[in-house]
Order: C-alpha cells, then sequence, then structure tokens
C-alpha cells in the first residue's frame, strides 16, 4: 500500500489530495482488498475528471496487464483491464485490426475505456458497449461474475459507462475492426460560417470518421477545419512505431506561450490554417489521424500546477448559434479563453449515465485559475438554459441540480442500489453528483 500526497490524479492535474493507492497483483490480492469500504479502481490515471478520485482509497488495476488471447482470424481479443492501448496497438495493426472505437489518446486502460463507455471520432455506434462481447467483473461480495449483453445484462449495461461503480472489472474480450491498412485517407475541408459548417452534415454520411476543431468562433462566425476519414482500402499494413516524446523545454515555453495567450491562439490558429491547405496529406498513418494530442505524451503540464478541466457536452443542433455566441460572449467579458475548441455533429441512443442523445457536441479545455468559479457557474447556467447533456466521463464542474430531474440519471442510481452497492464503491464523482 502506497501514498499519495499531493499529486495529481488525473490527467487534467486538477485534483491534488492525500489518499492510499493499492496496486494488487492477483486475484486473491484484490479480494483482501475488497474487505475495505469506500474504494474505487483506476487504470492509467488519464481521466479528465473525478470519476476515478477517492479520498480513502484508490486500487490502481496496472499490474492486471496481459494479454489473455488473441484471435486474430476472427479478430477477438481478450485483455485483462489495466492493459494501456498503446502496449497493444503495434500488435492488432500489424495483424490487420483496430479498435473500433478510440478516444483522443492511446495511453487510456482497456478497464478505463469500458467504464466510461468511451467515444472517438466515428460517424456512427461511437460507443465502446458495442464491441465488448463479454467481460469479468468481481463484484463488492468478492464473487467473480461474466457478463455480456445476453448474460447478467443489467450488471453489464450498468458497468459500461458506469464509472467502476458497480464493481472492479478484471478482463473484457473485444471484438476488433478488420483493416487492410494501417493508413487513415482523410479529407479537411475548412469552414469560415455556420452555414458552411452545417452543409458538412452531407460530407458525413461518405466517411467513417470526423471531427472539427475550431478556431474562432461567436454568435455571427464560426471558423475551422473538418476532418474526414476512411481506413484505406489498398493492402498496406505498416509497422508503424510511437515516436511520442516529452515536451523538452523549448517546445514547453512556446507551446504553453500558445495556450495561455489569447492573442498567441489567433496566430497559431491563422497557421495552423495556412500549414493545412499548404501541406494537405490526403493519406496519414492511424496514430497520426486518431491521437494527433499525443505527439507530446505530457502535454496536460501546459497549463500549469492548477491544471485544467475539459468541458463536452451536447446541444439541439439549432442551438448552436445561440449556445458559442453566449460563449463567446462570457469569454469576451471576463477575458477567458479556450485554446482547443472541437464540435461534431453527434447521434447516439442508450440508457443510464452514457453520453447519447442528437446534435451537436461542444468540446472545450479551460485552464483552472483564481476566478474559475465564475466559468463553473457560466457552464452550469449554459447546460441548465438549453437542456444540455453533459459528457460525465469528461466532467469536473456539473451541480447535482442538473440531473435531479433526469429519468437516465434516477434509473441508474435505482438499478446501482438493487444491486446492493451502496458504500463498497464511490468516488469524488458519485460523491458530487448524489450518486
Amino acid at each position: 500500500m502506497k501514498s499519495q500526497s499531493n499529486l495529481s490524479l488525473n490527467w487534467t492535474n486538477n485534483t491534488k489530495i492525500k489518499t492510499k493507492f493499492i496496486y494488487p497483483k492477483n486475484i486473491l490480492g484484490l479480494k483482501k482488498i475488497l474487505k475495505k469500504d469506500n474504494l474505487i479502481t483506476t487504470g492509467n490515471q488519464r481521466s479528465y475528471g473525478d470519476i476515478a478520485i477517492n479520498s480513502n482509497c484508490i486500487i490502481s488495476m496496472k499490474k492486471f496487464n496481459k494479454v489473455i488471447n488473441f484471435d486474430k482470424k476472427k479478430g477477438v481479443i481478450e485483455l485483462q483491464s489495466g492493459v494501456v492501448l498503446s502496449e497493444i496497438l503495434e500488435l492488432i495493426i500489424n495483424n490487420g485490426w483496430f479498435f473500433p472505437v478510440t478516444p483522443g489518446t492511446k495511453y487510456v486502460s482497456i478497464g478505463g475505456m469500458i467504464a466510461n463507455n468511451v467515444h472517438g471520432k466515428k460517424t456512427s455506434r461511437n460507443q465502446m458497449k458495442y464491441y465488448v462481447k463479454e467481460m469479468k467483473l468481481m463484484m463488492q461480495n468478492k464473487k467473480i461474475i461474466k457478463c455480456s449483453s445476453v448474460k447478467n445484462k443489467k450488471i453489464f449495461d450498468l458497468t459500461i459507462g458506469g464509472f467502476g461503480l458497480t464493481g472492479v472489472i478484471l478482463s473484457a474480450k473485444i471484438k476488433l475492426k478488420k483493416i487492410n491498412s494501417s493508413l487513415i485517407d482523410q479529407k479537411v475541408i475548412g469552414f469560415s460560417s455556420y452555414d458552411q459548417f452545417f452543409a458538412h452534415s452531407n460530407e458525413i454520411k461518405k466517411y467513417e470518421y470526423y471531427v472539427s476543431w475550431i478556431q474562432y468562433f461567436n454568435n455571427q462566425r464560426i471558423k475551422g477545419l473538418s476532418y474526414f476519414g476512411n481506413h484505406s482500402k489498398d493492402k498496406k499494413i505498416y509497422n508503424i512505431k510511437i515516436r511520442d516524446q516529452k515536451l523538452n523545454f523549448f517546445y514547453y515555453s512556446i507551446l504553453k506561450l500558445f495556450t495561455q495567450n489569447y492573442y498567441c491562439i489567433k496566430i497559431l490558429n491563422f497557421f495552423h490554417q495556412l500549414l493545412k491547405s499548404t501541406f494537405y496529406k490526403k493519406t496519414v498513418n492511424l496514430y497520426d489521424y486518431f491521437y494527433p494530442q499525443d505527439k507530446f505524451i505530457n502535454w496536460n503540464k501546459l497549463y500549469g500546477k492548477s491544471g485544467f478541466v475539459q468541458i463536452q457536452f451536447l446541444i439541439k443542433k439549432n442551438d448552436l448559434v445561440n449556445v458559442m455566441g453566449e460563449i463567446s460572449a462570457f469569454f469576451k467579458k471576463e477575458k477567458k479563453f479556450s485554446p482547443f475548441v472541437v464540435i461534431k455533429n453527434y447521434n447516439e441512443t442508450g440508457n443510464y449515465l452514457n453520453f447519447v442523445g442528437k446534435g451537436i457536441s461542444i468540446s472545450m479545455d479551460m485552464k483552472i485559475d483564481k476566478e474559475f468559479n465564475k466559468v463553473k457557474t457560466f457552464f452550469n447556467n449554459i447546460f441548465i438554459k438549453y437542456g444540455a447533456l453533459v459528457n460525465l466521463s469528461k466532467d469536473f464542474i456539473a451541480e447535482k441540480k442538473i440531473f435531479d430531474k433526469n429519468q437516465k440519471y434516477r434509473k441508474f442510481k435505482n438499478d446501482l442500489k438493487s444491486l446492493g452497492q451502496k458504500s463498497k464503491f464511490a468516488s469524488n464523482f458519485s460523491e458530487r453528483l448524489g450518486i
């Protein structure tokens, strides 16, 4: 057992508390830990919010890191929950397979991907739940069960997107996607108005992947680049290597300036647009398309000691102009800004606490400073005013009152309670939202 005091417990560096970390090596060790109450599990500590943080004790699954089986013909891989995606990408890609849905970083654990029901750039079936064939779960009574969409379905549905509150995910069988190439055929289209952005809806249907990076916005105009992509049909599997690096002093100094100064961001956005139009590549490797921010593996340090938050929420398409206008006006009044803003069309169905619905997803990073409470208050008012759905897997700021009348939220609480999980598993997140 190790104590971790005053160190960052998530990727955003926004929570620093004293807690105990336990690193079980096997099932027996895990069962001993579950004699305690008030626990939560964590994988690679890449969460943006407080879902994998507990002030009492955190169970790290890092030592549950084995590939149990890989059926290279059927494309089914069985993994322990502590395996990190980056550790197996080369293996599956070189055998002609890829993860059907992946978040914007490859440094996440398999258990974390399941517990958060991660989504990515896919234009349909954009949730992890579609691809988990079966998983093993240790319940709070130390009993190990298998669950799937057929067997123990209720627990299965509660666990995928259940943020570790149902039990400890031990392992999972995942159906992979067959690919002919380690390359992505991409198309980048610029837009400088809301009409042009909405017109991209017709283009989305032609591609499996899509996302839009925003460079500027207010209630009159929005400017950015949309990235569309399909797996290349040419049979070319390259042995691509991960070449991510830590920020050296030069890159750290330059990028910190750009992420913390509004006028530098405008300059960066201008050159980003120029470079994309001048050196536009129609074909890129998988790593460059899906994980561009991983180029610098410690980019989170750019936001300083207090860290940052990533806010993601879903609104109706017809509300986009008004919402972006209100955010722009707030930023101007309070002299705030976000160095990274991403929006995309989104259409997913599901239950419980999952990030599902139809409309426009908006994501933005915000540095935490002395006036951060103003940011929290503003966005909570936006959530309420526009009936926005918050992505709880990244959330750090949503208030409980937003969910009190949400039927899916209440159903999750009631069904979770029916499992007898009231006191064993808990997190700062579950306490904050009264789950």
